[in-house]
């Protein structure tokens, strides 16, 4: 990198050297505009040791990563070979930009749990982590594999002894167009892929996948059994801030397939589209979203086979009374459900716990409705104030064989309104198992088993069913709307409360740009 032995560049014609950069540059920035692209454009492999997972090599390996990481400079592309590397946590990438980063063969995490590295506050740092970056694409030749062999992490006795203290595979943080394409993210030990306060993230052909084994289902807690969900919150995509299109993915995980969450900053999460995509896992989800403001979401074009949640929005108990949450602007769109394992369709509270006594609900028990004792305060599901739903759209939702009800929406008074379901339909319910025998005594699976909390005349079905109960169904309405009506959107803005202290939220765009393109 002496600028020396670039001198005799500077004696080319133009004519001659244009050609040669990735554009033409006005006549008065072609030399330094070209010398800065010579000077800093460098093509690294990586170094380490392959195929030895020793603890010196996993040591040695994840040092010379997270070196060769400080010395990368704008334009530089750091590739590794088409081999496995076994690599500690802690890998780290602070204030990147313009660099290509690519896997080409296979990272493969310590299943050391006691030697995973931790902060100063004791929590076990992410496998990877990258933050302040700019202009930075995540990619291989092929697909990559980023393994975190999250299984020595999984199960109900590792949840009692870790709790949620346990890493995340890749974290994106406070970072500007992103590209993350051609990988594999496998066994994570908690959230697989966390990407926040970001802006302008596009992923594409990426697959996640955790398995307690390769079993075609997610048997349900609290009764393990082969395929059962005790790897619990390996979360798929989870996203935070604005600009965000994931699409062309693959996701089999045993908590939400994507989570649009709001950080735990009261700032806006905005602006992003999620299409052609199988999920089965705990959801599609909005949340859990306290005291924040989401809007401009869509999901679309899903497949989601054997899922135990399909369409999932969600909060959770809010830390700051004097604060609203509010989702608004959201659509579900073209989604199909094969044998849905829970419920196919869940507007509310979350349904969560927040510690080893898993029937505690955080707002919303996991064991509820089937073994709810109101007495005992036992497996209960409440609702969370100030927190509201607005114009939300689901269209051509079709859902296939469930075993459980349509669904549930649930919110306080008045919390929910303007929702409108287009051609949301049950298809063969199976009633199968104990669980869809309990509902069966309880009015069946073609319903909808709760409907509470939104707004009078502002739940709308068409060409539904089952049409939720408190719903107006504009087919048995002569003064209702066509259903080739368009639906309208309020798009003014918002009433809402901003902490004081907070460090910025993330404003609207008109347009969503990724990588010189409109989001579709």
């Amino acid at each position: 990198r002496n600028p020396l032995l670039f001198l005799p560049l500077l004696l080319i014609p133009p004519p001659l050297l244009f050609p040669l950069s990735f554009g033409c540059p006005p006549t008065h920035m072609w030399f330094p505009t070209f010398s800065l692209l010579v000077l800093t454009s460098q093509a690294l492999t990586f170094v380490g040791k392959p195929n030895d997972c020793s603890h010196d090599a996993v040591v040695e390996n994840t040092n010379t990563f997270n070196a060769m990481l400080k010395k990368l400079e704008p334009g530089d592309e750091l590739s590794f070979p088409n081999q496995t590397y076994c690599l500690a946590g802690g890998v780290s990438g602070f204030g990147l930009h313009d660099i290509v980063i690519r896997f080409n063969g296979t990272l493969k995490f310590s299943d050391d749990t006691g030697k995973w590295p931790k902060d100063g506050e004791k929590k076990r740092v992410p496998a990877l982590y990258f933050e302040k970056c700019t202009n930075i694409t995540f990619t291989s030749s092929g697909k990559g594999l980023i393994d975190g062999q999250g299984k020595v992490w999984w199960g109900l006795i590792r949840y009692a002894e870790y709790g949620e203290n346990r890493p995340r595979l890749f974290e994106i943080y406070n970072s500007t167009n992103i590209l993350v394409e051609n990988l594999i993210l496998k066994d994570s030990a908690y959230w697989t892929f966390w990407a926040h306060n970001i802006s302008s993230l596009e992923v594409r052909y990426t697959d996640i996948s955790a398995r307690i084994d390769d079993d075609d289902t997610h048997k349900l807690f609290p009764f393990p059994k082969k395929g059962d969900i005790t790897a619990f919150n390996t979360d798929g995509f989870d996203v935070a801030g604005k600009d965000v299109y994931i699409h062309d993915c693959n996701i089999w995980n045993q908590d939400d397939c994507i989570a649009v969450k709001d950080d735990g900053k009261h700032w806006t999460t905005e602006n992003m589209v999620f299409e052609r995509i199988n999920a089965s896992g705990l959801g599609i989800s909005i949340g859990s979203i306290c005291n924040a403001h989401v809007r401009n979401i869509t999901f679309r074009d899903i497949n989601m086979h054997r899922t135990v949640k399909g369409i999932y929005m969600k909060f959770r108990p809010k830390s700051s009374p004097d604060l609203i949450g509010l989702v608004e602007n959201i659509t579900y769109e073209n989604i199909y459900m094969e044998e849905p394992e829970q419920w196919p369709i869940w507007i509310g509270p979350a349904q969560q716990s927040d510690s080893v006594e898993f029937w505690q609900g955080h707002p919303c028990s996991l064991c509820w409705p089937q073994y709810e004792n109101k007495l005992l305060n036992f497996c209960g599901c409440g609702v969370v104030e100030r927190q509201y739903y607005r114009d939300i759209l689901l269209k051509n939702i079709t859902i296939v064989r469930p075993s459980y009800p349509a669904g549930m929406i649930k919110g306080s008074k008045d919390s929910i309104e303007n929702i409108r379901f287009e051609g949301v339909k049950v298809v063969d319910p199976k009633y199968a198992g104990t669980m869809s025998k309990w509902f069966e005594k309880r009015g069946g699976l073609s319903q909808y088993f709760v409907c509470e909390g939104v707004k009078s005349g502002t739940g709308v079905a068409i060409d539904s069913d089952p049409v939720p109960y408190c719903f107006n169904d504009q087919e048995d309405d002569v003064t209702g709307t066509s259903p080739s009506s368009s639906f309208s959107r309020d798009n003014s803005t918002s009433a809402y409360i901003y902490e004081r202290d907070n460090d910025g939220c993330a404003c609207a765009a008109p347009t969503v740009m990724m990588r010189g393109h409109t989001m579709p």
